[in-house]
């Protein structure tokens, strides 16, 4: 019987396993070592610490596009936007915020450069506008497409104070050759700037990048005491010391067509224009001293008291000029309360906190946001908080001054990394972003209304 030839089937079919197992394990690497290396590459884009979603403030725009209208598309940011957002952490010089179909803007000054920085409510992003230098901007009102604003600027002359106005203008920039056509240039006509117009990202000029836009303006006329803008925001009121005296007027937002309707011997004394038919003057607050509250006919430049004397007496007329919520001294504190101007009665306000700290809704013309100390601060008021002295860490709160209920806004230190004593409350004309100043360092915050279920 011949011998029999070995079988090398087993041999075969071991060969085959080993094959596959090793494919196997060379495949999840290579794709484990895939996934890394991607995870990698998303991780390392920003290494930045931004609290509250804020990046950091650049110089120029950087060549993102951000007009109104395709806000949505050309300004997201993978970043959530938060409730509480710190706008700005450098000292500002006062603020304006408008309202679009689909975002809610905010434009601010810059208080020691004068520059002019950009925030939409529907993403993270802060743009520079402009990096004209118009320094030690103290204060300012802007106009309702946010392409102008009148401020407060001190200088080093007499009386110490300065008011300008300046419009962002599309800067006016050389011809230079673009990037696709060596045959072919680029310019930009000077003109009135607002978000819809400034669409192209920045130019580079000799090498420096240029922003989009500049500020031009003029000097207002010396001695302004103070100033408030219209309702519609397309005019000015202000009232100059003349000799003593304080020489009221109404111009175009530009300080043009001035029309004098008044003159007083009073000139301690702050300006709001709450109503088209209704400018009000109140007398500066003290303790020691009794103050007034008149409303003044923007037309005829007529005077009728509404309250006083009361003592360290400020005040917050509403959009109507149906109510005026009024604060005045206590012994080592305060009172708030609601007057009504038709049955001149008072309601007590149930928070106590200064007028100073509260705004008047410009859709729901009833409700006040106030900014209130969250445990009482003993003191002089309106004296020492006016000199710096007193300083709370505030919660907002919102009060409806028909029905007098009163709701918990938020307790900002709760969701911020400091204490902020609020003031300068502002809100976009459909109430859905709160605005406020950090008395403590002059930083600019907003509070997002709607999230927040809070209207």
């Amino acid at each position: 019987m011949p011998p029999q030839k070995p079988s090398y089937t087993p041999y075969i079919i071991f060969g085959l396993i080993l094959l596959i197992v090793v494919g196997v394990g060379i495949y999840l690497i290579a794709s484990r070592n895939s996934s890394t290396a991607t995870a990698t590459n998303t991780d390392v884009t920003d290494n930045t610490f931004t609290p509250f979603g804020r990046v950091p403030q650049p110089v120029t725009n950087n060549g993102t596009a951000y007009n109104q209208a395709s806000a949505t598309s050309t300004r997201n940011s993978p970043m959530v936007v938060p409730t509480l957002r710190l706008l700005s952490n450098t000292p500002v010089g006062g603020y304006g915020a408008s309202t679009t179909a689909s975002t809610t803007i905010v434009r601010w000054v810059d208080r020691g450069r004068g520059n002019i920085f950009e925030a939409h409510g529907d993403n993270s992003a802060v743009v520079t506008i402009s990096n004209t230098v118009v320094p030690k901007i103290v204060s300012s009102v802007w106009n309702k497409d946010l392409t102008a604003f009148v401020s407060t600027t001190f200088t080093d002359n007499a009386p110490g104070f300065a008011t300008l106005f300046a419009e962002i203008r599309a800067r006016v920039l050389p011809k230079v050759a673009t990037s696709t056509t060596s045959n072919k240039t680029a310019s930009t006509t000077s003109k009135g700037l607002n978000s819809s117009d400034i669409t192209g990202s920045s130019v580079i000029v000799d090498s420096i990048q240029q922003t989009p836009a500049e500020l031009k303006g003029k000097n207002l006329p010396t001695n302004i005491i103070t100033y408030a803008t219209s309702p519609k925001k397309d005019k000015i009121f202000f009232i100059v010391n003349s000799n003593g005296y304080g020489v009221g007027y109404t111009a175009t937002f530009d300080g043009r067509s001035m029309t004098q309707i008044f003159n007083t011997p009073i000139t301690q004394i702050n300006a709001e224009w709450p109503e088209e038919n209704t400018i009000t003057l109140t007398t500066k607050g003290s303790a020691s001293y009794g103050g007034f509250l008149y409303f003044i006919s923007p037309k005829t430049g007529s005077w009728k008291k509404i309250i006083g004397p009361i003592l360290g007496l400020s005040t917050k007329v509403s959009r109507d000029a149906k109510y005026v919520l009024a604060s005045s001294a206590e012994k080592d504190s305060l009172t708030t309360a609601i007057y009504a101007v038709s049955s001149q009665k008072y309601t007590s306000a149930v928070i106590k906190t200064l007028a100073d700290k509260c705004v008047w809704g410009n859709f729901n013309l009833n409700m006040i946001y106030c900014a209130a100390p969250a445990q009482p601060v003993s003191g002089l008021y309106p004296d020492d908080w006016y000199r710096g002295i007193l300083s709370g860490a505030d919660k907002i709160w919102q009060i409806n001054a028909t029905s007098g209920e009163i709701h918990l806004v938020t307790s900002i230190v709760d969701q911020s990394d400091r204490v902020i004593d609020a003031f300068n409350l502002g809100l976009d004309p459909k109430d859905e972003f709160l605005f406020f100043m950090n008395k403590n360092d002059l930083s600019l915050w907003s509070f997002d209304l709607v999230t927040s279920k809070v209207q």
